[in-house]
């Protein structure tokens, strides 16, 4: 009898997982066809992109009022920074404000990384006040993606 319900069990599961169609996939889980685009496949949309950039703009590498006490610890968020930019420009190709947006926050993450800021570079020398000045300018570049991007809805 155990091993009948062993059986039936095992059956049970295996049905559960095998062959389902994305509409049956739980929410957080990868469907067939996302597995085959890569592990950074997300929903585009320009709503995604705004909530990327509503959460990035909270963020205290952001909204702080002192650079200066957290640039050691915004190494991450650049690369969030970075990340939300590339969603916007996905999303809004034709757009040439975000784009352009998208590109400065690109070329401000680059030099903050080449700089070896925080978590992000090759191990250099780190100098303080420049790693502030390339944190200042992703933070710049962040605002006039927000601009460019206009409210969430």
């Amino acid at each position: 009898m155990g091993g009948l319900v062993l059986t039936v069990l095992v059956a049970v599961l295996l049905a559960a997982c095998g062959g389902g169609s994305p509409a049956e996939v739980p929410s957080g889980q990868a469907t067939d066809n996302s597995a085959a685009q890569g592990p950074d496949v997300e929903a585009r949309t320009p709503a995604s992109a705004r909530a990327k950039l509503t959460l990035a703009l909270a963020d205290p590498c952001y909204a702080s009022p002192d650079t200066r006490a957290v640039w050691p610890r915004c190494g991450r968020w650049v690369e969030e920074a970075a990340s939300t930019s590339r969603t916007a420009a996905s999303v809004l190709p034709n757009d040439a404000a975000v784009t352009g947006a998208a590109a400065a926050v690109g070329a401000a993450h680059d030099d903050f990384v080449g700089r070896g800021c925080p978590g992000t570079g090759p191990t250099v020398p780190l100098d303080a006040n420049s790693c502030i000045g390339a944190l200042t300018t992703v933070r710049a570049a962040m605002g006039r993606l927000a601009a460019a991007l206009g409210p969430s809805s």
